[in-house]
């Protein structure tokens, strides 16, 4: 009896200790259990909320493409109907020409049956189909373009020289038409002035067998009147090379805004890529700066040179663009360059300048600041100064000497140390900031302008600065600004002209600049005459510039480091320098 009772104490015992040990551990447990599977349904409801949306976004975007894909098909159903219709247009052509042929054979062939006796002024009067079948056999025997007529036949061998080199020529390199010029040059017996009249037309380039697809490219080279050949004028300022070439798909025409519509004649530069109308061609942005091969891998974070060509005016891009619009509608805005715009669109453009392949139409962007805020900021943000690192200090310590004679001759001086694409790019700059400092309305005079652009042009010597070292720069960054804006606009605009265009700067006179004259120009081989006769005012002997006179001098050029460049014509040989 006792072992029982002992027994069921020992089975109650246990029992009460497990009853005990669940009241103790087991609440907290189910509790986590719980809130576990609580947060589980909550992912769950959100994957499936996911799952909802992503299949919403996925039949619209199914949609989308098919609707994509109808307008595609119907451009390619559109192009070949125009080709169709052009090779129509182009077999009519063909058959007509043919009948006048036969018209042409029949009136003015001579000493035959079939012929018909026309007049001297009946034969004046259908000359024309003499010169247009001439034309046409040429085209027929040789596919390539020729000469048509050649303006020194109708000269002597004594009164020949080249005139057609100065006259203006477009040569055409196309595969479906023909350009042919005519130019008439008339030489006045009496020795009055020679009359040049030039004739354009285009013939269409017949064959029986065509492609059925492609576009049309001319290939037009502009060569001024006064060009001796080469595609430089204004100055010797670098104009584009435009293609010629038929819209397939519509593209924007830079100078005016204005889309250029399918089956148009668009006119794109070879060079820059700038793309416009015939008729907008002459107010495309100038000079005309090669895209680069590449741009630096983050926007931003390269220097001035990752943005230029290899040829001269070594200028990125995005500034004549910029400055080219900046002053076609700025030059009137009061407060330009002072005022910002949408940081949105500054950064929008310079995503598009610099990694686009076509240039942006900055002509559709109403703000004319933002463009400003897109200059400066592109500036603000190269990896290195414009006025680059190493010169931060020569820039600096040149504006603040006090006679402006040394002022002048230091920076000179620096201002021939700076890498070209630098030097380059501020001259282009500067003559900028001129022309704005010019306009009264836009309230921005030199000493303004300089404000704001002194940390943007000179910035610091270090790549970071400590905050005393900026305090120190920000006071001294505008006069290194207001003293280069005050320097000579023949000075600068030598700098940007093109690499073989090489500056007549007789005219170029710097008052009190007396360490920059250069050899008397008198006689081309005679004695040379020391500067000192022609200084309008002799500094002291412990003057700056009078120590430095045999050592500097301003160097113009792109890249020649001799101090003048003198006139071509009429000199046989170069005026020694001061060595």
């Amino acid at each position: 009896m006792d072992t029982a009772v002992q027994n069921l104490q020992s089975l109650y015992d246990k029992l009460m200790s497990q009853v005990h040990l669940l009241n103790e551990n087991i609440d907290p447990s189910f509790i986590q259990m719980a809130q576990n599977f609580e947060d589980c349904r909550r992912k769950w409801l959100r994957a499936v909320q996911e799952l909802g949306a992503s299949k919403e976004i996925l039949t619209k975007t199914e949609t989308e493409r098919g609707a994509l894909e109808v307008k595609l098909k119907h451009a390619r159903n559109q192009v070949d109907v125009e080709i169709r219709r052009r090779q129509k247009a182009e077999a009519d052509c063909e058959k007509l020409d043919r009948q006048l042929q036969l018209i042409r054979d029949l009136l003015t062939s001579e000493g035959s049956s079939n012929s018909i006796q026309l007049s001297a002024e009946q034969r004046s009067a259908l000359a024309f189909l003499n010169t247009n079948c001439q034309a046409a056999s040429n085209l027929n025997t040789s596919r390539r373009l020729m000469t048509i007529d050649e303006s020194a036949s109708i000269l002597s061998d004594i009164s020949y020289d080249k005139t057609d080199d100065s006259l203006v020529s477009a040569f055409f390199l196309s595969g479906n038409e023909t350009l042919v010029t005519k130019t008439t040059v008339t030489v006045p017996t009496n020795g009055g002035p020679v009359e040049a009249i030039s004739t354009i037309e285009t013939v269409p380039y017949w064959t029986r067998s065509r492609r059925k697809t492609g576009k049309t490219y001319t290939t037009m080279k502009y060569l001024p009147l006064g060009s001796n050949g080469t595609p430089q004028n204004n100055g010797g300022v670098r104009l584009h090379e435009f293609v010629s070439k038929t819209v397939i798909k519509p593209e924007s025409c830079v100078p005016c805004g204005k889309r250029i519509k399918f089956g148009k004649i668009s006119l794109k530069c070879r060079d820059c890529r700038v793309v416009s109308h015939p008729e907008c061609r002459e107010r495309c942005p100038l000079p005309c700066i090669p895209n680069p091969c590449a741009t630096p891998v983050k926007i931003g974070e390269g220097i001035l040179a990752d943005y230029v060509s290899d040829t001269s005016p070594m200028i990125p891009p995005l500034v004549v663009h910029c400055i080219s619009e900046i002053e076609h509608r700025g030059l009137h805005e009061a407060g330009l360059y002072r005022l910002s715009g949408a940081d949105r669109t500054v950064k929008d453009l310079k995503e598009k300048f610099l990694r686009s392949k076509n240039v942006p139409v900055l002509s559709k962007v109403e703000d004319i600041h933002a463009i400003t805020g897109l200059l400066k900021d592109f500036l603000r943000n190269l990896k290195e100064p414009l006025l680059t690192f190493r010169l931060n200090r020569p820039f600096m310590d040149a504006a603040e000497v006090s006679d402006d004679d040394n002022s002048i001759a230091l920076m000179y001086q620096t201002i021939s140390d700076l890498p070209q694409p630098n030097r380059d790019t501020l001259a282009f700059l500067v003559l900028h900031l001129q022309r704005v400092a010019d306009s009264v309305e836009t309230k921005m005079d030199i000493h303004n302008l300089a404000r704001v652009f002194g940390p943007t042009i000179v910035g610091h010597a270090v790549p970071n600065p400590e905050p005393m070292t900026i305090l120190q720069d920000t006071k001294r960054q505008p006069k290194v600004v207001e003293r280069l804006l005050a320097l000579p606009v023949d000075y600068w605009g030598q700098f940007v002209m093109a690499a073989n265009e090489q500056p007549n700067l007789d005219h170029l006179i710097i008052e009190n600049a007396n360490c920059y004259a250069t050899p008397e120009r008198a006689s081309m081989l005679g004695p040379l005459t020391t500067p000192e006769h022609h200084f309008n005012k002799t500094p002291s002997s412990s003057s700056l510039s009078q120590r430095m006179k045999s050592s500097l001098t301003p160097r113009f050029g792109s890249k020649s480091k001799s101090a003048v460049a003198i006139s071509r014509q009429g000199k046989f040989f170069a005026s020694p320098l001061l060595k």
